[in-house]
């Protein structure tokens, strides 16, 4: 008897249950401080990296206006050689942008891609590697950035017709494929390559040029920190 009322003492004994309880609540409340300090830091580096990515993101949209409605629209005009007109187009208006120009940028800006050389035509989609232009981008505050870009497809114009020989006969079919035929116009003071200017002629269809062209801009400082654009231009 005296053992058993022992027991029974013991098991109702309540005392420390009170420091448990409070150890559980003190894991508990430090359980949800860290969560919440897990969940702002967690959105302060995704907010960083979602600035980050706009900025870079801006710096690859300016880069594609300045390779589409400036540098290829001109080398269309002048005639993309590496000295003369386009030159000096580069040298005087772009000169801060220190652009690089590949081989084969010409070959892909007037040609189709069916007509590229074999030194040209085997291109990837990875603008960086081997890119045709390549130029850098100062902003007002903070680190520049590279842009590279590549055409990696001029759209082939095909059409038929008929053409008769001068000294009669069987008129002979021809297949002809051309890569466009826009007007060049070029301003007073310039001339383009070979002296001469190419202009449609009134009453024949304009055929744009149809470039495909990837686009990278990146940080200069972190090339991780980058964005791509694919760009379908016709001129």
């Amino acid at each position: 008897m005296t053992s058993g009322k022992a027991l029974m003492k013991f098991i109702t004994n309540d005392k420390g249950v009170a420091l448990i309880t409070a150890l559980m609540f003190t894991v508990l409340s430090l359980v949800i401080s860290m969560s919440l300090l897990y969940m702002v830091t967690s959105s302060i580096k995704v907010s960083g990296a979602i600035k980050r990515y706009k900025t870079v993101m801006d710096a690859t949209y300016g880069g594609t206006e300045i390779m589409t409605k400036d540098l290829l629209t001109k080398a269309l005009s002048y005639g993309s050689d590496s000295t003369g007109t386009f030159a000096q187009y580069v040298a005087g208006q772009m000169g801060s942008l220190n652009p690089t120009f590949s081989s084969c940028f010409q070959d892909r800006l007037e040609n189709t891609k069916n007509n590229w050389s074999s030194a040209c035509a085997n291109v990837t989609g990875d603008p960086k590697s081997s890119p045709d232009v390549s130029f850098s981008l100062t902003p007002a505050t903070g680190s520049p950035y590279t842009v590279y870009s590549k055409i990696v497809d001029t759209t082939e114009w095909r059409f038929v017709s008929f053409s008769s020989p001068s000294t009669g006969g069987t008129p002979v079919l021809l297949d002809k494929t051309i890569a466009g035929n826009s007007e060049r116009a070029v301003p007073t003071g310039f001339s383009t390559k070979g002296g001469t200017v190419t202009q449609k002629q009134p009453g024949i269809p304009h055929y744009p040029y149809l470039y495909r062209i990837e686009i990278q801009g990146e940080l200069q400082q972190n090339p991780n920190e980058k964005a791509n654009i694919s760009v379908q231009y016709a001129y």
